[in-house]
């Protein structure tokens, strides 16, 4: 079965005093067991089966259950948390409530108004003293749940638990950038997609009518003429490859009618054509976290969500 501690940490965070916790689970618990005992002494003849009277049974009521309702206040207070301030006001509030039921017990019922003698001078003063004891306390408590929910849910930002090889840590990233990652994405969307990586939608050598001198502005490239390269164009018996087209018929070489075509060189060459594949998603800095929007692509790097895959200064392998 699953201890208090353990629902508490799950539903409002980490235990700082574990006997201060234990210590307001059993006032709440013993306010509630009060109010229950006054509410069935005051409203049955439980009393009087052992030979207390109406007005005593009613006195004993009133004091289990005026004495109660603080005790699950003072109880909340104890677990929930709160500034000194607000923990101060409560207990102000409750011990108001306190000196409402020390009136209530001299008062009741010489001096209450359905009593023998219909006085009714503390009546109001009771149920003024009491009631403004249990607002307060009331009060209080609204103050601190409201001061915890924006301390644990902060305007303009985001909390998120990132857990990284058993490590579970907060991160607070501002709105604006789990805004934006919410409504982008990691994908590539319409014809003409951004970034610095070649596509073939975006490659400088792309179209059909792009020449193989256009993509000369890449450092990445070098000279084509290798000994063992040609194209029926130019009468050589190799055949030529391509990285793209649906079919046979759509592939299109670019060394087609040219002699000073380019491509990648070993070695080196090779190197830098690996750079193409630095995008986010092979990053040791990227992972996937839950934020209020759900699962969010997060750069570890930055320590921000992400609304593109495009890699950053700070890209490294994730190998």
């Amino acid at each position: 079965m699953t201890s208090l501690a353990d629902v508490y940490e799950d539903n409002v965070g980490e235990v700082d005093d574990l006997r201060r916790f234990y210590l307001g689970v059993a006032l709440f618990a013993a306010g509630a067991l009060l109010t229950v005992v006054g509410i069935l002494v005051g409203g049955t003849d439980l009393l009087g089966a052992v030979g207390v009277g109406v007005y005593d049974a009613r006195k004993v009521a009133g004091l289990l259950g005026g004495l109660g309702v603080p005790a699950v206040l003072v109880g909340v207070f104890t677990v929930l948390p709160a500034s000194k301030r607000i923990r101060a006001a409560a207990a102000i509030g409750a011990s108001l409530c306190v000196l409402g039921v020390a009136l209530f017990w001299y008062a009741y019922p010489t001096y209450w108004v359905t009593g023998p003698q219909e006085r009714t001078g503390l009546t109001l003063l009771v149920a003024a003293v009491y009631s403004f004891g249990v607002f307060a306390s009331i009060g209080c408590l609204f103050s601190a749940v409201v001061t915890f929910k924006t301390r644990n849910d902060p305007g303009g930002t985001v909390t998120m638990e990132v857990t990284r090889e058993g490590e579970t840590r907060v991160v607070e990233v501002p709105v604006e950038h789990a805004e934006q990652a919410a409504h982008g994405g990691v994908g590539m969307f319409g014809a003409d997609p951004d970034g610095s990586v070649e596509t073939q939608t975006n490659g400088a050598g792309s179209g059909p009518d792009s020449s193989a001198g256009g993509a000369s502005g890449s450092p990445n490239t070098a000279s084509r003429a290798s000994p063992g390269a040609s194209s029926p164009g130019l009468g050589g018996g190799g055949t030529t490859t391509s990285d793209g087209g649906a079919s046979t018929r759509d592939i299109r070489s670019p060394m087609d009618g040219y002699d000073d075509g380019e491509v990648l060189q070993s070695g080196a060459g090779r190197r830098e054509k690996s750079l193409a594949d630095r995008y986010c998603g092979n990053c040791q800095h990227f992972e996937y976290v839950r934020t209020n929007h759900g699962m969010q692509p997060y750069c570890g790097a930055d320590g921000e969500v992400m609304d593109d895959m495009e890699a950053c200064q700070q890209w490294e392998p994730n190998n």
